[in-house]
């Protein structure tokens, strides 16, 4: 079960690394086209394994992204040698056919209301704890939200013997395809050289025959119509909900991570390769082992505050995230990147016309500040707001 974190960083996923993920496909000369439907279906994959209770996989996002999207593409698999659970060919999506009863309960679930599929959807596909489910939906009343679900599962005919064993499969089915259409839908990235998200259809699994339904429709609350209708956006409803990094698609716009340090100038000491080591965590998403890695570092690098403050951030921790850049004084090289950081962060804390009013100031003394590496994008981001 998840809280909807993992749908939250798939959809920041999907944005932050789709610009890297086209630079790679283009050195293999792949069309873009196919690239950006493999980039999916490699996200898709990703998401998966990554809610796997048993052997999530935790490595490198790019590198899982591209490797997988490389088999798609027919490469043949890499032998490189990686850390031990962090080879994405050990975490690749499983396949699945469906024999005549499977098609079966497929074409009935895909027979049901739309808000009773995106209902299923949403507890068996995605998983979401029932409370997350209910914040979801709006709907604090678990009993009737549950009596809602079942209802549903009912009206799908999982409550037969035979069809309950062809659940999984049938679900993660039609959760895939569900979940391809939905980013197939997304906007790309507002940048001048990444081009639109093409519309064209996924190719669909393995037929079934649609089936009519004239059964009377159950009256489900409308907060849950509203969410089957909503279901196209609703992976920027879940970021903006559970996500560990944004309230708001303005904060997911502008925040991206401070990139590590040692990307293009190497250790020179040893507490500088003690760093980089724990930068490993952070430059694979592991913000949590990072977080506590880097603590007891604080005092010891004059960055360690400001990548605990950014780790903070990705935790969803935005008042801890500004006291970490607090920290940080005002002749640091990393004061002016904790300066557009904090900023970030008051807009995290969410809609309270206090934090509003608090980051819209933060922000435009970064934009009338010149000189500062930052005023660009406060400049920008002034004017969305």
């Amino acid at each position: 079960m998840q809280d909807g974190r993992h749908l939250a960083e798939l959809l920041a996923h999907h944005r932050s690394y789709r610009t890297a993920y086209l630079d790679w496909a283009a050195d293999h000369d792949y069309p873009e086209p196919a690239a950006l439907h493999n980039y999916r279906r490699a996200l898709v994959g990703w998401y998966e394994t990554s809610m796997d209770p048993e052997r999530p996989y935790r490595g490198d996002v790019l590198d899982y992204l591209t490797t997988v999207a490389a088999v798609y593409f027919g490469q043949p698999r890499s032998t490189e040698e990686v850390p031990l659970g962090n080879d994405p060919l050990q975490h690749l999506p499983h396949t699945i056919t469906l024999d005549a009863t499977g098609q079966q309960l497929l074409a009935q679930f895909e027979s049901l209301p739309e808000d009773c599929r995106q209902l299923l959807l949403l507890a068996d596909y995605h998983h979401l704890t029932p409370t997350a489910l209910a914040r979801a939906l709006d709907d604090p009343d678990l009993a009737t939200l549950h009596d809602q679900l079942e209802a549903c599962r009912t009206r799908a005919g999982i409550d037969q013997p035979d069809y309950a064993l062809h659940w999984p499969a049938v679900i993660t089915l039609a959760g895939r395809k569900d979940l391809l259409s939905t980013l197939t839908k997304s906007p790309a990235p507002a940048s001048p050289t990444t081009s639109a998200t093409p519309t064209t259809p996924i190719p669909p699994p393995p037929p079934a025959t649609q089936q009519p339904n004239n059964a009377p429709r159950q009256q489900l609350s409308p907060a849950i119509l509203l969410a089957g209708l909503l279901f196209g956006v609703f992976l920027y409803l879940a970021y903006t909900t559970f996500g560990g990094t944004s309230t708001g698609s303005l904060y997911d716009r502008y925040f991206a991570p401070y990139p590590n340090i040692f990307a293009d100038q190497p250790p020179q000491t040893d507490e500088e390769r003690d760093l980089q080591r724990i930068l490993y965590y952070y430059d694979r998403s592991d913000y949590r082992t990072a977080y506590d890695e880097l603590l007891p570092t604080a005092d010891a690098y004059p960055v360690a505050p400001l990548y605990l403050g950014v780790t903070a951030l990705e935790l969803d921790n935005p008042e801890r995230a500004r006291e970490w850049f607090k920290k940080i004084p005002a002749d640091s090289p990393y004061r002016d990147a904790a300066e557009w950081y904090s900023a970030l962060a008051q807009l995290a804390q969410g809609g309270a016309p206090i934090a509003i009013g608090g980051a819209k100031a933060s922000i435009q003394q970064l934009a009338n500040s010149p000189g500062h590496p930052y005023q660009t994008e406060a400049k920008q981001l002034l004017s969305d707001l």
